[in-house]
């Protein structure tokens, strides 16, 4: 059996899907992924993945660019006859379908979370409905990473309940991301903001709310972990990082493969996005750590966090609640704190394991 990946960029494949494609690999399967050039596709390639690179422009509206990338999975699909293709993110989603039908190939699609489209419902939302509305006609299954997004898609008609599957976002590898015994000879309360640097992720707040805790607690550190994201209508420059970083708010730490050694030495992670997420990875590795999460009351970090019970959830673009609920964190007894660490990983471990979500795509495909 040969199976293509499809998504904007080989970094959304390593994080994300990397254990489901090993798994189908393992299992004596051809695995292709299609995906634009990053730093990021040497290292799947090295995990013994053929790549077919493609072009996408993720940010604007290119007609012509969106009608190449169409023509160009029309002839990957052509020539490779897969016999699934799995796409993620929405330029692969929309017309990677499209590319589907034309040539007659199955397709599985994954929506990952809504991103910045459905923040504001404007008329371009309104117009790619109708290609989501085809989308989900056409694939066989559309898996969708809480239940919040399915709704809005049942509610709006734009797909039949009978090809859709609810699975916890990419899962977490419950056996390696587990608690830390070792003691920590860190000085001073550590928060960790562990995603894309885009100010779609609620990072505009966050600063403002460090720069009042910081008046308060001096030896509060803020450490920023993830992808200065280039592409993206929403990015923020390295520049702008760096005056945060010579202003004392925060600590830049780059991109890592293994985040396990940056969760072992923080308190507590935050996550004040805007977005309509799929189920944050970041946040269920932090809960299967057993550490407490402070994150936007939006669907799938709600499948994460219970308030009050594995961490806070605040109103989105709200920069109050965000600066009440990381001073209540630090002022709270590390009893309390330690216990919402453990209930927070009991809920990783019971809703959301890697293994669940990787045989619950394979089962889909016949393996």
């Amino acid at each position: 059996m040969k199976i293509i990946f499809v998504s904007n960029i080989s970094w959304a494949l390593f994080n994300f899907r990397r254990g489901l494609m090993v798994e189908i690999k393992n299992r004596g399967h051809e695995v292709i992924f299609c995906a634009a050039d990053d730093e990021y596709t040497f290292k799947l390639q090295e995990l013994g993945f053929k790549y077919i690179p493609i072009v996408l422009e993720r940010k604007g509206t290119n007609v012509f660019k969106d009608l190449l990338l169409l023509f160009t999975l029309i002839k990957i699909y052509k020539k490779e006859k897969p016999d699934w293709i799995f796409h993620n993110s929405t330029k692969p989603f929309l017309y990677g379908t499209i590319a589907a039908c034309l040539t007659g190939r199955r397709c599985i699609n994954t929506h990952s979370g809504l991103g910045h489209l459905f923040i504001k419902m404007g008329f371009l939302t309104k117009f790619l409905l109708i290609f989501y509305k085809f989308a989900g006609f056409y694939a066989t299954k559309t898996f969708f990473q809480n239940k919040d997004d399915l709704e809005l898609f049942l509610n709006k008609k734009l797909i039949n309940s009978k090809k859709c599957v609810v699975v916890p976002g990419s899962g977490v590898n419950i056996d390696y991301f587990k608690p830390n015994s070792s003691k920590s000879d860190k000085e001073g309360f550590v928060f960790l903001y562990m995603g894309r640097i885009i100010w779609d992720k609620g990072i505009r707040e966050l600063i403002d709310s460090v720069r009042t805790l910081k008046e308060r607690y001096p030896l509060m550190k803020v450490n920023f972990l993830g992808m200065i994201d280039k592409g993206n209508p929403s990015g923020i420059s390295k520049n702008q990082i760096e005056k945060w970083v010579k202003e004392g708010l925060i600590e830049y730490l780059g991109e890592a493969v293994d985040v396990r050694p940056f969760l072992e030495k923080c308190d507590c992670v935050v996550l004040p996005t805007f977005y309509r997420e799929g189920i944050p990875k970041s946040l269920m590795e932090a809960a299967a750590m057993e550490l407490p999460i402070i994150a936007s009351d939006v669907p799938g970090c709600r499948a994460v966090v219970e308030h009050g019970i594995t961490g806070f959830l605040v109103k989105v673009r709200n920069s109050f609640e965000l600066t009440k609920a990381m001073d209540m964190m630090m002022k709270m007894p590390e009893a309390q704190r330690k216990q919402m660490g453990q209930n927070a990983r009991l809920k990783v471990v019971r809703e959301c394991s890697e293994s669940f979500v990787i045989e619950g795509y394979c089962a889909q495909i016949g393996l």
